[in-house]
């Protein structure tokens, strides 16, 4: 991260892994359970898409392990993709990254947590309180997120090692308490889990697609960590051990949280509950349970909102140090190292989405473009293998070529059944394809008006 960071390595190990612990454990494993029942009401299927979903996230993990030890420089996919596909296939990735993916799940992250956690701990709805109506209607709840987001980028201004201490507080709890709750409603619950008959089949294609996409949802976060790889301690130890071992760590949590969801709800009460979480704690302990497990979910969004801040502004401003954005993002604090601009602008822009009430539009909009990306990044090990070999690689990708293939491969499916069913005719279905296009013309642009 250019003369600053490459001398300035505030975060270490213990922080590292929580970044990646933090960013994958959220609300998703308590929402997205009762909806994969819907879809795939067969013991087998459900768990089979909850087990691929963690391969998956493991494969991604293994492969950017290797790139962020070679390469560990902030920015992520954009250096990784610079450094593999060329400027413009990197500025495209970059570009929708940084202003829609990071700045829209900071949205909704700190909306979801004011509508949801916040308002049930405080007995008030905050999104039904209406703070200001001057043609442009404002909640209770969109002032609450626009405060979290400029909290949290106050603390990230003050440096990374704030913001790595504040990230490792606010995991440590959520995350040691969560795998107590599925120790308990395994040990508590009386529903076998076990194969039963059922008149229902495993689901279609569709059905598939559409739970898998919603565990990957619930896994999302493991790549946070390459975003600020470049002030990391021992980045070639750190990275890794922070990818693969925090992939796994909230792997082996979320399944052992199914196996307690159905053990308290059974398979048809899990499809029926709305928010699995809350259902479970309420058939355990009552009210009283419910609460704390509330609190501890706000602890975890709390989590992925600053790990998200921490990542989004290091995209600008590898970008920025390139000429492929303002220079104004290439200046660091000169003390504190961090992208002060890049940050500001991105609090600022998210605070936009929060206030006119796009961020869910908007990270819906690039869900098509987000499986590129990924795609993308994964394939950098492959072409920086045979292009790069000289480059020194402290961890090789664990079970390559076959894990990181298996990423792209299932990308790739995705990607096709998403754009069958995108181009389908039905309401609606097309809005991905919005994403994939500005994705497309972001590349496009770079080719013809600044690479040239």
């Amino acid at each position: 991260m250019g003369s600053s960071s490459e001398t300035v390595r505030p975060i270490g190990t213990p922080a590292a892994l929580s970044i990646t612990i933090g960013s994958m454990l959220g609300i998703g494993i308590f929402l997205f359970p009762p909806q994969v029942a819907g879809h795939l009401p067969t013991l087998g299927a459900f768990f089979g898409v909850w087990v691929l979903g963690a391969v998956v996230a493991l494969a991604g993990a293994v492969a950017c392990g290797e790139l962020g030890s070679m390469l560990p420089q902030s920015g992520g996919d954009y250096v990784f993709q610079s450094e593999a596909f060329g400027p413009s296939v990197a500025f495209a990735a970059g570009a929708v990254l940084y202003g829609a993916i990071f700045a829209g799940s900071i949205a909704t992250l700190s909306f979801a947590l004011a509508q949801f956690q916040i308002s049930d701990l405080l007995g008030v709805s905050l999104v039904d309180r209406v703070f200001l109506d001057v043609g442009l209607r404002i909640t209770w709840a969109q002032v609450v997120a626009c405060l979290l987001v400029g909290v949290f980028t106050a603390i990230n201004l003050r440096g990374a090692r704030l913001a790595g201490w504040a990230q490792t507080v606010l995991t440590t709890l959520p995350f040691v308490a969560v795998g107590l709750l599925a120790l308990w409603g395994i040990a508590a619950g009386t529903h076998p889990v076990a194969p039963v008959p059922t008149a229902q089949g495993g689901g279609g294609l569709s059905e598939w697609v559409a739970a898998y996409l919603a565990v990957s949802f619930a896994y999302s976060g493991w790549i946070n960590i390459i975003y600020v790889a470049g002030e990391v301690e021992r980045p070639g130890r750190a990275v890794p051990i922070a990818l693969v071992g925090g992939t796994l760590l909230v792997g082996a949590v979320y399944l052992l949280l199914c196996v307690a969801f159905l053990r308290v709800l059974g398979m048809d009460g899990l499809a029926s509950a709305g928010e699995a979480g809350s259902a479970m704690a309420g058939l355990l302990g009552g009210n009283e349970l419910r609460s704390a497990l509330t609190l501890l979910i706000a602890f975890a969004i709390l989590a992925s909102i600053n790990s998200t801040v921490l990542g989004g502004g290091r995209i600008a401003w590898a970008m920025a140090r390139d000429g492929a954005a303002p220079r104004m993002f290439a200046r660091l604090h000169p003390e504190r190292a961090v992208p002060a601009s890049a940050l500001t602008l991105q609090c600022g822009w998210a605070c936009v989405l929060i206030l006119t009430g796009t961020f869910e539009h908007l990270v819906s909009m690039v869900s098509l473009a987000m499986l590129v990306t990924g795609a993308f990044t994964v394939g950098s090990v492959f072409l920086l293998r045979r292009r790069r070999p000289e480059l020194a690689r402290p961890y090789r990708a664990t079970g390559y070529p076959w894990l990181p293939a298996l990423y792209i491969l299932v990308s790739i499916g995705v990607l096709g059944v998403s754009l069958m069913q995108a181009l389908s005719g039905e309401a609606g279905a097309w809005y991905p394809l919005i994403g994939l296009g500005l994705l497309i013309a972001a590349y496009a642009g770079h080719r013809l008006f600044i690479s040239n």
